[in-house]
């Protein structure tokens, strides 16, 4: 991917080492040795550049499909990350292509954990507009859970869904 970092670079195979999801806890898995229901983890690193929203997405997308989380959840989780990272690279990063921001997931139980960091500095407020300062807004009610933690050194969003339904 042209002009990002890792992106999707440290994502294992989801399926990997993982229990299906109604094989009961110390059964063998058809896969391999007995496996106590693993956590799947995705990780990206993307420069704060909004041409990087749309391959960390697919890169998320492609992941959360690969974890079998059904389309509906799928798609709320893409929105209330998506929301977070524009915010991330706007409002934290300020554009700054040096500055990073970093994507973490983590699948465990049909419970989704995401956490989206910059290191940029803390602005309290909405930013001026009309149509701006709705992200918040969006990843509260799309997310079972939505914690945005602001300091000098940087902001980190943290989203959990409760999965529906897995394929």
């Amino acid at each position: 991917m042209t002009g990002g970092r890792d992106v999707g670079a440290s994502c294992p195979d989801p399926t990997a080492g993982r229990r299906p999801a109604d094989d009961p806890p110390g059964m063998p898995s058809p896969a391999g040795p007995m496996v106590r229901d693993a956590p799947v983890v995705f990780r990206a690193a993307l420069a704060a550049d909004p041409a990087q929203l749309s391959p960390t997405r697919e890169a998320l997308r492609s992941w959360l499909a690969g974890a079998g989380v059904d389309e509906a959840d799928l798609e709320v989780v893409l929105i209330a990350v998506g929301e977070a990272c524009a915010n991330a690279i706007e409002h934290g990063c300020r554009f700054a292509s040096e500055a990073t921001v970093t994507v973490r997931a983590g699948l465990h139980a049909g419970r989704l954990e995401i956490e989206v960091s910059d290191t940029g500095g803390w602005r309290e407020g909405p930013s001026g507009g009309r149509d701006r300062g709705r992200g918040r807004l969006i990843m509260a009610r799309l997310m079972d859970e939505a914690q945005l933690d602001g300091t000098p050194g940087g902001t980190t969003v943290r989203l959990v869904k409760h999965l529906s339904g897995r394929r």
